[in-house]
């Protein structure tokens, strides 16, 4: 993780909708010892897992907070740098770690505890990596399990079961649910990828199809709640991609997000089960830092607007990473200093009895371009 150098000026006007929600305090996450810290995931006890510096910015492990106070997570097989990139609601972390040897390797840690190194379990001969685990401890990545590309795979942590979904040449699954539904992406040699879904077929293997809008030049799923709603971006061949939500069995059957003003790329990365959204806006012409945003009640909202006026911790939040069905949101910022540094936002989407309120009371909103 490099130091932020680039400082773009935001503005901190509270949304009238963070006021009626009760406009938590944008708090930041503090490294193990170091400068920095990236937040990923977080689940309904509020444990929130990612990445931070050790002491004296040697190195990133994976990290696990509870209550804003840092735990390292040891990595698998005596490895270096380390990352968490989700953790289910039993507090089982997934992510990967790189040994000595420069490979990547898939790592659980099982109630936030010691390491398992997922990689060697499967067999893997080259990379792999964890990027989403569910509540039974099911495990979603992609890893390199034979010549050529890494494909998707889903691992049953306790039947010690690998799955190799993609029949494609590669790919990755980036999102699972309770259901043990897996969304990601795969490609042919040469091909952009195409957004995919696998469903569990009752006799230990997964049905696959293609979900993403056919003629478009690519498209990424990133995850899936318990209701089925999947969430990611896609191109359709020309201009900026934007984050998107798919509907699965329609190809052509999609709903693009926008971005926020002054921006025109978007990418989303996790879905809650009421359906709200949080991801990141881009600026093709790289003159603006990239913004974190939520979405709710079909509306895009800046996480800058949230910050309350008097709050000099940060100069930018740049990403939204993860929601919980509480409506707290993590996620990646620039703090005053100019480091990056992970955030978490109690309370941020209302709860649904609030709702009727927000609409009545929204003033001063930032809304998606449409």
């Amino acid at each position: 993780m490099a130091r932020h150098e680039r400082y773009m000026g935001v503005g901190i006007a509270i949304a009238a909708w963070a006021g009626i929600a009760g406009a938590q305090q944008v708090v930041p996450l503090p490294a193990i010892g170091g400068s920095e810290s990236l937040a990923w995931g977080i689940n309904e006890a509020r444990q929130i897992v990612g990445e931070s510096l050790l002491a004296g910015d040697t190195q990133a492990h994976a990290t696990i907070w509870e209550s804003e106070s840092p735990r390292d997570l040891t990595s698998a097989s005596g490895g270096g740098y380390s990352v968490a990139y989700a953790i289910n609601n039993r507090g089982d972390a997934a992510g990967l770690t790189t040994l000595g040897s420069g490979l990547n390797t898939a790592t659980l840690w099982g109630g936030g505890g010691a390491p398992t190194d997922l990689g060697a379990l499967m067999g893997a001969v080259g990379d792999s990596l964890a990027w989403a685990i569910n509540d039974q401890g099911v495990v979603a990545g992609q890893a390199q399990l034979g010549p050529g590309f890494s494909k998707g795979y889903v691992y049953d942590s306790a039947g010690g079961r690998v799955v190799n979904l993609s029949g494609y040449m590669g790919g990755a699954n980036r999102g699972i649910n309770n259901d043990g539904v897996v969304v990601g992406s795969s490609f042919f040699f040469g091909d952009p990828d195409d957004a995919h879904i696998g469903t569990p077929d009752g006799r230990g293997g997964y049905n696959v199809e293609q979900i993403g809008p056919q003629g478009f030049s690519f498209e990424i799923a990133s995850d899936i709640n318990n209701n089925g709603t999947i969430v990611g971006w896609t191109n359709n061949g020309s201009g900026p991609w934007q984050a998107c939500v798919f509907t699965p069995g329609e190809r052509d059957s999609f709903m693009t997000l926008g971005s926020l003003p002054d921006f025109e790329t978007s990418e989303a990365y996790a879905i809650n089960d009421l359906g709200d959204i949080v991801g990141s806006t881009l600026d093709d012409d790289f003159l603006l830092d990239s913004h974190a945003w939520v979405w709710h009640a079909g509306e895009m909202y800046d996480l800058n607007d949230f910050l309350r006026p008097g709050q000099t911790e940060w100069q930018v939040l740049l990403s939204a990473t993860g929601i919980n069905n509480r409506g707290d949101i993590v996620g990646y910022g620039v703090n005053a200093d100019g480091f990056l540094q992970g955030f978490v936002i109690y309370g941020a989407v209302p709860a649904p009895g609030g709702l009727a309120a927000m609409a009545m009371g929204m003033v001063c909103v930032t809304r998606r371009r449409r």
